[in-house]
């Protein structure tokens, strides 16, 4: 038994040739050889063409995800595409698993070349006859069926993996992604979003103004309440309004007179209940003194009755009105007293209430006051988010109602033994298997500002 025979063919019975019928095979297996040949290398030659025109390629060497094509020229049979694992290998018919992984195509060719020598096939025809052919390492042909795929991302229409091509460039990779896009990050049109937010804008710096008269105005109470020089009545604006904001101003100024004449209303009155309890304590300060005189006279006048009632010289009843007498004058006076105090009390009363309604109005100003500057940080800090977002969209606004093309920042990261490497690059660069490109668009600087809420702050 022969053991260059295929490992399916041992243990059957081969037929065996004579010499001549031998050489006549050989003959004609020749012929239909060069045939063959001429036929396969038609497309063959293309290929080489390319690779001659792209040294890069020539020597590109085989990696995990490309799709390879083994094939003899003797067995039509003898043909199959295998993808590259992850650990090199491609399968091979008759052979298994054939390390591959950073190889070039000639290189890979050799090695399969040495691993068949004169292998025997048996093949069967359409009419089911069975023949015996022999494939010569010269035979094998080994191809790139379809290269790793490259990657785009970043601001191009269709992100993600897409075919290679011999002789790919950035440029034909983004047109294979469906060109640059503007829109990426946009849910709306820049034309329209930019109307909304120019609105937006608009809402946000009244609601500013009127947020920065309102801390003028707390500002203004404060400075009053604390006796400032400054005056009260808000004819000058503060530095902090904007100078849009007129009308709040104008608004803010009124309210602030309007506020301050209320408190010199209250504090009026307030003057006037206490001038009118000094008076009434005064009043009843000297009436408790003379009503203190007649209890003491009273008094007196009431000891000199008894005294001449105990000699006999008066009666009873004139010592009895005597009595009535003092008591009289004693519960006058002692509500006199009482009176005294009450209005000693109210008086205490009214110059607190007279001295805290500047302290009140002070403590209010600052609880407002502090609501007031943090809304005011808020509504800034908006403001400028909103002014970001329309120089942006007015950029693009700009560039697609004018047509302008936009400046792309094209990175390559290109794998190789280690790691990846970044190169930057222009549109015409050539890419190679597996190249992830990163393409980013940035406004023309000098469309900056048009059409964008630039310079209205």
């Amino acid at each position: 038994m022969r053991d260059d025979l295929h490992p399916s063919m041992k243990g059957r019975r081969v037929k065996t040739w004579s010499r001549p019928a031998r050489s006549k095979f050989f003959a004609e297996k020749t012929a239909r050889r060069g045939a063959a040949l001429r036929r396969a290398f038609a497309p063959s030659a293309a290929v080489l063409l390319v690779l001659g025109a792209n040294p890069a390629l020539a020597e590109y060497r085989i990696a995990a995800g490309d799709t390879l094509e083994v094939t003899a020229l003797s067995i039509p049979g003898f043909k199959q595409e295998a993808t590259v694992g992850v650990d090199g290998t491609v399968m091979v018919p008759l052979l298994g698993d054939v390390p591959a992984a950073g190889l070039t195509v000639a290189e890979l060719r050799k090695t399969l070349q040495k691993s068949l020598p004169a292998k025997a096939v048996r093949q069967r025809n359409s009419e089911g006859r069975e023949s015996i052919a022999v494939i010569e390492p010269d035979e094998i042909g080994v191809r790139i069926a379809k290269y790793q795929p490259v990657y785009l991302s970043g601001d191009v229409t269709k992100q993600g993996e897409h075919p290679f091509h011999p002789g790919m460039t950035v440029r034909q990779a983004v047109a294979l992604a469906g060109g640059y896009n503007l829109l990426r990050f946009r849910m709306e049109n820049p034309v329209v979003e930019s109307a909304n937010l120019r609105a937006e804008y608009d809402a946000v710096w009244a609601s500013i103004g009127r947020e920065s008269a309102n801390v003028w105005r707390l500002k203004a109470i404060i400075a009053a309440a604390r006796a400032d020089k400054a005056a009260p009545a808000g004819t000058e604006a503060s530095p902090n309004v904007p100078p849009r904001s007129s009308v709040a101003q104008k608004i803010a100024e009124q309210q602030l007179r309007v506020q301050m004449a209320d408190v010199s209303k209250e504090k009026e009155h307030l003057q006037r209940a206490l001038t009118r309890s000094q008076n009434q304590l005064v009043s009843l300060t000297e009436q408790q003194a003379k009503e203190k005189e007649g209890v003491t006279a009273d008094a007196d006048d009431y000891d000199a009755v008894r005294a001449l009632f105990q000699r006999g010289a008066v009666v009873t009843t004139r010592l009895t009105d005597a009595r009535r007498a003092v008591l009289l004058s004693s519960t006058r006076a002692l509500q006199t007293t009482v009176q005294v105090a009450q209005l000693e009390r109210d008086k205490g009363e009214l110059t607190r209430k007279l001295e805290r309604v500047d302290d009140q109005q002070a403590l209010d100003a600052m609880e407002k006051l502090q609501v007031s500057e943090d809304n005011l940080t808020a509504l800034r800090s908006r403001l400028n988010s909103i002014n970001d977002k329309l120089v942006y969209t007015g950029a693009l606004r700009t560039q697609l109602l004018s047509g302008g093309r936009v400046r792309a920042s094209i990175a390559v990261f290109r794998p190789n033994d280690t790691a990846q490497s970044k190169v930057d690059a222009a549109e015409e660069m050539e890419l190679r298997p597996g190249d992830v490109v990163e393409v980013v668009l940035k406004p023309d600087p000098a469309l900056r500002g048009i059409g964008d809420g630039t310079g209205q702050n």
